[in-house]
């Protein structure tokens, strides 16, 4: 036989040791699949679920690093705007009617 004939076939030997293994890998860990399964879904039962109270910090901790405090104060001082404005329109409105009423009387 020649050299490259050899080679050749060690290199085919080679590589069908190396798919060997590779295969033997795959079929070890596809042994051990089902227990990390049951493993897995044991520790899910046994673990209790968050408390609604984390849950709460965390969305107020968000909110804090979102808004700073000018911006709540902003918000705060724009709201009271508002409200001053729709008392002094009521106000207003009560007072047109008022005097509506007044003309129509006498």
């Amino acid at each position: 036989m020649s050299r490259n004939a050899i080679l050749k076939e060690d290199l085919e030997l080679t590589q069908l040791r190396e798919t060997e293994q590779r295969l033997l890998q795959m079929e070890r860990e596809i042994s051990e699949l089902p227990k990390k399964l049951a493993e897995e879904r044991k520790e899910r039962e046994s673990t209790l679920p968050p408390h609604p109270e984390i849950a709460d910090r965390r969305r107020r901790k968000l909110h804090d690093e979102l808004v700073s405090r000018g911006a709540v104060a902003n918000v705060r001082r724009d709201q009271s705007r508002s409200l001053t404005l729709s008392v002094l329109l009521l106000v207003a409105t009560g007072s047109l009617i008022w005097w509506g009423l007044k003309l129509m009387h006498g």
